[in-house]
């Protein structure tokens, strides 16, 4: 009886033992399949985004080298135009002449402000397919009188070129301090940042939205900060990509390659301040370190590797023009403008967020 006891534990033992057994190589089973699920999945539908560009080699029109595209640059800089089979071209122009260019075929990509929207407004087929800054990263600082933007009322506001990403940001500011841009005060317009701090500092206007490392030498000028406009999260493209629509039509991968550069180059900027230090002091032609560590500061919030070109930011953009001038603007949809379709395609390969 207890031998047939004993026989009796020691095959219950062993079943035990083999269940055990099966249940750990199913769940072993599982976990693999589980793996091979999340491993695969990614790997699929990026090699389907693993093609040739049409056109290797590109124009970038830039109005103004800043803060703000530094992600282009470090592009550039990083090989991560080359990486994905482009070798680009970087052509530093002001907003009018870099929209032109792309009319005229002279130069491929644009990466500005919502100005060439205007283009499309005056029958141009361009469209935004992608951008890096959607909201306004500028600081208005003002002459030593000056320490509020209310006490603009009268006096003469320095800007780069009507309708750019300063101007727009600039109205949005003195709209929100109760003043009304076209009669409160006087917009100057003097071309590039450098010449509106100059602008300032003499006392030709009393103040103006400037961007780092123009932002030091403001402070270092004794002049007063009256407004951190990134702060005040104003929707805007400031660094958007468009282009021709029959560039998106007849060159597909090379729009994806050129996302796919802007995507890695807007992570590593926000991942990796030496490279991009590098690339700031590089390109914006920076010797002082502390404006290369302001421009980083002022600036590495905001790059976004995500892409994709937000509705609200075209629409602030239409809401900034003048009736007069663009009568069909109040009545665009701006949708119209935006081609978010390559987004799309990284977003579900997991290229992108």
């Amino acid at each position: 009886m207890e031998a047939k006891g004993l026989a009796i534990a020691l095959f219950s033992r062993e079943i035990l033992k083999a269940l055990t057994a099966r249940a750990r190589l199913s769940q072993w089973r599982i976990a693999i399949e589980i793996a091979f699920v999340f491993m695969s999945a990614p790997v699929f539908a990026a090699s389907e985004l693993d093609v040739k560009p049409e056109k290797t080699e590109i124009v970038i029109a830039l109005p103004q080298p800043s803060g703000a595209s530094i992600p282009i640059f470090l592009a550039h800089e990083a090989g991560l135009f080359k990486k994905y089979g482009l070798n680009a071209k970087i052509q530093i122009l002001n907003s009018a002449v870099s929209v032109q260019a792309i009319v005229s075929g002279d130069a491929d990509i644009f990466a500005g402000g919502a100005t060439m929207s205007n283009a499309r407004l005056r029958g141009a087929p361009f469209k935004f397919f992608g951008a890096t800054t959607q909201q306004y990263v500028f600081q208005m600082y003002g002459a030593k009188e000056i320490t509020n933007v209310q006490q603009l009322k009268g006096k003469t506001v320095a800007a780069t070129t009507p309708r750019a990403a300063i101007e727009t940001a600039t109205r949005e500011v003195l709209k929100r301090a109760g003043l009304n841009p076209n009669a409160d005060v006087k917009i100057l317009y003097l071309q590039t940042v450098g010449a509106m701090l100059t602008s300032i500092v003499s006392g030709q206007s009393s103040a103006g939205a400037l961007s780092p490392p123009t932002t030091l030498k403001a402070r270092e000028a004794g002049l007063n900060l009256i407004s951190d406009i990134g702060k005040l999260n104003i929707a805007g493209l400031q660094v958007g990509f468009g282009t021709a629509e029959s560039f998106l039509r007849n060159n597909p991968n090379t729009a994806l390659a050129f996302l796919k550069a802007m995507a890695s180059a807007a992570t590593l900027a926000r991942t990796d301040p030496v490279i991009t230090k590098r690339a700031i002091a590089t390109y914006l032609k920076l010797d002082d370190p502390k404006m290369v560590d302001d421009t980083y500061e002022v600036f590495s919030p905001y790059w976004m590797s995500s892409l994709a070109v937000r509705v609200e930011a075209i629409q602030a953009h239409l809401d900034s023009l003048e009736e007069k001038e663009f009568p069909n603007a109040k009545n665009a949809n701006p949708k119209d403008f935006i081609d978010n379709s390559f987004v799309e395609k990284l977003s579900k390969a997991g290229f992108v967020p």
